[in-house]
Formats: C-alpha cells, sequence, structure tokens
C-alpha cells in the first residue's frame, strides 16, 4: 500500500525554469475558451512555478525593508525545514506535533511579523504583480500535451475552430 502524497511530493513536481521559460511557447489564445483551458491546464502543471515566482515578487518587494525581508527569509525557511524537507513528524520532548499545530502557529508568527514590520501594502502591491504575472504566463503559453481528462473528450477541442466542436442533435 503507497502513502498518501506529502508537501514534499508536491515539491519535487516543480517544471524545470527553461521550460517554464520557453519563449517558443508562447502565443495569442485564439478564443476565449481556449484562453480558459490555457489558463486551467497551465496552473495545474506549473503551480510549483508560479507559487516560487509569487514568492520571489514578493521577496523583491521587501528589498526596500531589509530587516523585513531577513524576518521574513527566516520565516519561509522555517515553513521549508517544517513542511518540505522533513518525511517525519516533528517530536518535541517525546510528543508528536500535529501538522496542523505547526500551520497554525507559522501562521500565527507570519501575521505577527507582518504587523511588526508594517508591510502590508507591500504584501497587497507585491500579489497583485504576481496575480497578473502568473495570469499572463498560463494564458500566452500553449500546453505541450494535452491531457484528455474530461468526460467530454474531443467535443471540447478548442484548437480546431474557436466555437469548439458541437454534436448535431
Amino acid at each position: 500500500m503507497s502513502s498518501p502524497p506529502t508537501a514534499a511530493d508536491a515539491a519535487v513536481t516543480a517544471r524545470p525554469w527553461r521550460q517554464f521559460l520557453d519563449p517558443a511557447t508562447l502565443s495569442l489564445p485564439i478564443s476565449l475558451s481556449e484562453a480558459s483551458f490555457r489558463l486551467t491546464q497551465n496552473l495545474r502543471y506549473f503551480y510549483p512555478n508560479y507559487a516560487l515566482l509569487s514568492l520571489l515578487v514578493f521577496l523583491l518587494s521587501l528589498l526596500t525593508h531589509p530587516l523585513s525581508l531577513i524576518l521574513f527569509l527566516c520565516i519561509f525557511s522555517a515553513y521549508i525545514y517544517l513542511f518540505l524537507s522533513r518525511s517525519e513528524p516533528l517530536t518535541v520532548l517525546d510528543h508528536t506535533i500535529d501538522q496542523k499545530i505547526i500551520l497554525g502557529f507559522l501562521l500565527l508568527l507570519t501575521l505577527v511579523a507582518v504587523l511588526w514590520t508594517k508591510v502590508w501594502w507591500n504584501i497587497f502591491i507585491s500579489s497583485i504583480i504576481g496575480a497578473v504575472i502568473v495570469f499572463l504566463h498560463a494564458v500566452l503559453r500553449a500546453p505541450e500535451e494535452v491531457e484528455e481528462d474530461s468526460p467530454y473528450g474531443s467535443l471540447l477541442n478548442v484548437v480546431d475552430d474557436p466555437r469548439g466542436d458541437y454534436a448535431r442533435v
């Protein structure tokens, strides 16, 4: 019996940056349905890359606040250590600590750090910039291989005709 996937397994699925940033795969979608199809496919396929890109935008916005940058790098390293690099549960004084408690503690620590350093505006602006970058890349990048996981199969093919393939009734 295989164990359920962990956060460390999800981190391994980050796609190569060369594939992610390949300019040959960028093109305008021919219809709104193709744009939404590209968006969902690319968000699913490149989710770890988009998360790292958004984190990079956030950290770059903190360059004018060096103390905040150092503090958030320490907090993010705690997230990485406690969720991505460990395969066994955290134990303190022979007590196993649940992942939800660890996550709650780290979220509280992050909230305190945001309130103490007063970087709400930076978080807001960097979130908008990160979302725009992710949206533009996801819509403009044509997926290489389409997985036919839709129960409708080729009825929803958006590449051949902008209006889609429809069956006559």
